[in-house]
């Protein structure tokens, strides 16, 4: 009991857990209603119960034999499950990670469009203001281009971005739907590059270059965290996302023979 202890001690997954064990069979639609969360956010949930939860034959989700016991355990008051708060270290890298605002945006699409929206268009204004090219998480120097042309080639970049992450989610977990809640997050986690052009307008060439590094390890966070948020995986397997992105990126770039900022 000691495991499922730790996996219900979420408020969320202990609902579903009672929903589940009351109503018997749901359908995906119902849950969604009942818990009033994004699409991406309850596939996360019911991916951390997957050892108490199963599919029937008309894809309604229901408890299998383990989560039955755990159920009865619970309303018969074998067990009780007290939400714990976050210590300090799990606060602090759900800040580093941005999960509460990624939920926040996925739950709510219209804020959280209206935010990904904001967040393109800055990362978008600085990249012209600087002479900055994107290409997918890096930046290349030019004077060739105009500013227009450097703002939708960001937008451009970010729309990219997101297609990359949807296509990896499906060659690596099969997981379709959510669309938009991970457009939403990729969207967001965009914004440690995003503010990159300001600080390199101002910054001294070597110091901006060592931020630049540091920004797009931290977006490679941001992405794993979005995917996971997003299209409702676990974070441990959401890093090959980020990992194999970060790969296509490398690849482009020596093509390109950018390799150099």
């Amino acid at each position: 009991m000691a495991k499922w202890y730790s996996v219900l001690r979420s408020p969320v997954r202990l609902r579903i857990l009672r929903i589940l064990g009351e109503r018997g069979p749901t359908p995906f639609k119902e849950l969604r209603r009942e818990l009033k969360l994004g699409v991406g956010t309850i596939y996360y949930h019911l991916s951390v119960m997957s050892d108490l939860i199963r599919q029937d034959e008309k894809k309604r989700y229901c408890l299998n034999e383990r989560g039955l016991r755990v159920f009865s355990a619970l309303r018969d008051g074998t067990i009780t499950i007290v939400v714990r708060e976050p210590g300090p270290l799990e606060r602090f890298l759900r800040a580093l990670l941005l999960s509460p605002l990624f939920r926040l945006a996925c739950d709510n699409p219209r804020l959280g469009l209206l935010l990904a929206a904001l967040v393109l268009v800055l990362g978008g204004y600085g990249a012209a203001r600087a002479e900055l090219m994107p290409i997918l998480m890096f930046y290349a120097r030019t004077s060739t281009y105009g500013p227009y042309c450097l703002f939708f080639h960001y937008l451009a970049q970010w729309a990219l971005v997101a297609l990359a992450c949807e296509a990896l989610c499906l060659a690596f977990y099969r997981r379709r739907g959510a669309e938009l809640e991970l457009l939403i997050a990729v969207s967001l986690a965009n914004l440690p590059l995003a503010i990159f052009p300001y600080a390199y307008l101002v910054l001294p060439y070597g110091v901006a270059l060592k931020l630049l590094t540091v920004l797009q390890s931290w977006t490679a966070l941001l992405i794993c965290s979005a995917v996971s948020i997003g299209k409702g995986i676990r974070l441990d397997r959401a890093l090959p996302v980020g990992l194999a992105l970060l790969c296509i990126n490398v690849v482009l770039l020596a093509f390109l023979g950018l390799l150099t900022f």
